[in-house]
């Protein structure tokens, strides 16, 4: 009975150990992995705080380009009514002449 039990001992103790180490190599597998996935999220934490940071220097410039937009549209408003007045000033709008006085109604 003694061999048998050697035996039968014997056959656990390697099925034992053989899962043991499937079972160290598949923690050294995961572990790698992990350390990956670790690595991954700092990378994606480091690009959202870029991201942050980028998307508040945009919306800076945003706002600055809008309030140089206003002023465009302003400067042009400016613009706009100054050369109306030139216009005026280098051609008046035609007032209507008395015919006493028009260059075509004088006496021949």
């Amino acid at each position: 009975m003694k061999p048998v039990l050697f035996i039968t001992t014997w056959f656990v103790t390697g099925g034992l150990g053989g899962y043991c180490y499937l079972l160290s190599a598949e923690n050294t597998a995961l572990a790698a992995q992990l350390g990956n996935f670790n690595q991954l999220q700092n990378q994606y934490q480091q690009q959202i705080t870029l991201n942050a940071q980028q998307r508040q220097t945009f919306e800076g410039q945003i706002a600055q380009l809008q309030n140089n937009l206003l002023g465009a549209q302003s400067q042009m408003a400016n613009l706009s009514a100054a050369l109306q007045a030139a216009r005026e000033m280098i051609d008046p709008p035609l007032q209507p002449e008395s015919p006493a006085t028009s260059p075509d109604s004088s006496p021949q």
